[in-house]
């Protein structure tokens, strides 16, 4: 097999992330990579403009990763640590998560000494994202590795160090500027959503749009890790996928222009990007999207792939510690390997004389749920591949349906209130489909023996070599 010849555009992404990820590893190690890196650039182009520009695009993400590495070690709040906060301000960075008894969410305490700190409370939701709170209660050190999760380390990563057990507090304001109007924008769209429901189904519409699963009961949160649905309530790149689609149609139908779509898309990202929040997820998603519009507008695939590089390139120099999320793993893993399935769809589909979209949409599936299997296996114990890819099979048609749905009701509702409560109400059948598939993902995934999938790939593997054989 001849490997393509690479050119500097194509390696622009991934020079910037091996250099922000030298800034994880001492300085003599990152002289000797950086060495590498420079060596590498210089064999593959053979230029001198190349291999200087290939060393200072290195050098680029290590200092940006060195500055990001520094800024999330701080630790304004360890001298407090172990002891009582009373009478602290707070605001609620981000909205609450958890469906038991304990709820938490990322806030900051304000102040000279102040800093971000893991918010926790027992009970139902806390207020909104935006809220200034006047609390009390206990700061201390997250939890260690404790179930498979290490709570400690994955904050460490988002450059929180500390939780605050809240005992008590008191709603005194909220915070203004951009982030006040994003908040504001918040509240309207959930207000928007309010006709579809209380249910599993009406919260799965709101994960959909807005992300998260506070609002649903736990047995249906379990159902959605267990069937491998998990990710659609996460804004990830696929929301925005669909949310670019839904503009692009929007834009089409009145008659404009690629440009103008492109423009407007790149304007509905960003919007979409301040009322769900600045998570992890929703930054990769939101640099994907913006890059894939960009892609699209130049019209070569090859940018796709130099699109995936830089987009890894930009998140590893805003924060090196990412690369052990399991969330951009699994992002990245699952996008590589569509686009090496996706050009190979077409030729499938006629030698098997099925339709195209058929096809394509198992073969999508099946190649995003291989690859991150091995991935959700390492860090979650558990990967319900046979269970995963019958369930996002069966509630692709319903995913944008739902989403869609969700969108144009934030839109029409603050001019047409009466329209958008119709389509808000609407938009719980998909979204009820969704959560049926979640039920029948889960009760497959635990039907399923432990020993069939590596039983299954081992018959494959004897298959291939049988083949190669004769």
């Amino acid at each position: 097999m001849r490997l393509p010849q690479l050119a500097l555009p194509d390696l622009i992404g991934p020079l910037v992330a091996a250099g922000a990820l030298l800034a994880l590893v001492p300085f003599g190690a990152t002289a000797a990579l950086i060495g590498g890196a420079t060596a590498l650039v210089a064999c593959i182009r053979s230029r001198q403009t190349a291999a200087v520009a290939g060393v200072g695009l290195v050098l680029l993400g290590w200092g940006c990763g060195a500055l990001r590495v520094q800024e999330l070690g701080r630790d304004p709040l360890a001298p407090q640590v172990g002891h009582a906060l009373v009478a602290a301000l707070v605001v609620v960075e981000e909205p609450w998560r958890g469906s038991g008894y304990t709820r938490s969410a990322l806030g900051r305490v304000l102040g000279p000494d102040g800093g971000r700190v893991l918010l926790r409370r027992a009970g139902a939701l806390g207020p909104e994202r935006g809220s200034i709170l006047r609390v009390s209660g206990s700061l201390e050190r997250p939890r260690g590795a404790r179930d498979g999760f290490d709570e400690r380390a994955w904050l460490a990563r988002q450059g929180v160090h500390a939780v605050l057990r809240l005992r008590e507090e008191a709603l005194v304001g909220h915070r203004g500027g951009l982030w006040g109007l994003a908040d504001r924008a918040r509240l309207r769209a959930l207000a928007a959503l309010a006709p579809a429901g209380r249910g599993d189904a009406a919260q799965v519409d709101v994960g959909l749009a807005l992300g998260g699963s506070a609002g649903m009961s736990a047995p249906a949160v379990e159902a959605f890790r267990a069937s491998g649905l998990a990710h659609l309530l996460a804004v990830s790149g696929g929301n925005v996928a669909l949310l670019i689609a839904l503009v692009v149609l929007i834009v089409w139908c009145v008659g404009g222009t690629r440009r103008q779509a492109v423009a407007l898309a790149i304007g509905a990202i960003v919007l979409y990007m301040g009322v769900v929040g600045l998570s992890a997820s929703v930054v990769r998603a939101g640099i994907a999207g913006v890059v894939g519009c960009l892609v699209w507008l130049l019209g070569r695939p090859r940018d796709a792939w130099r699109a995936l590089g830089l987009g890894l390139g930009l998140l590893l120099a805003w924060n090196p510690h990412a690369i052990g999320d399991p969330g951009l793993q699994l992002s990245f893993a699952a996008v590589a390997a569509i686009l090496l399935i996706a050009p190979r769809v077409r030729p499938w589909s006629t030698a098997l004389g099925v339709p195209q979209v058929v096809v394509g949409a198992v073969a999508v599936t099946t190649a995003a749920t291989l690859a991150t299997a091995p991935i959700s296996w390492w860090h979650f114990g558990r990967a319900t591949v046979l269970a995963a890819v019958p369930a996002n099979l069966l509630a692709a048609p319903a995913v944008p349906l739902a989403l869609w749905s969700a969108l144009l009701a934030m839109l029409v509702t603050p001019v047409a209130p009466s329209a958008g409560a119709g389509i808000a109400w609407c938009s719980q059948w998909p979204a009820a489909w969704i959560l049926r598939c979640a039920w029948i993902g889960a009760r497959l995934a635990a039907a399923t023996p432990a020993w069939l999938l590596p039983a299954l790939l081992a018959l494959g593997a004897a298959g291939l070599a049988v083949r190669r054989r004769h």
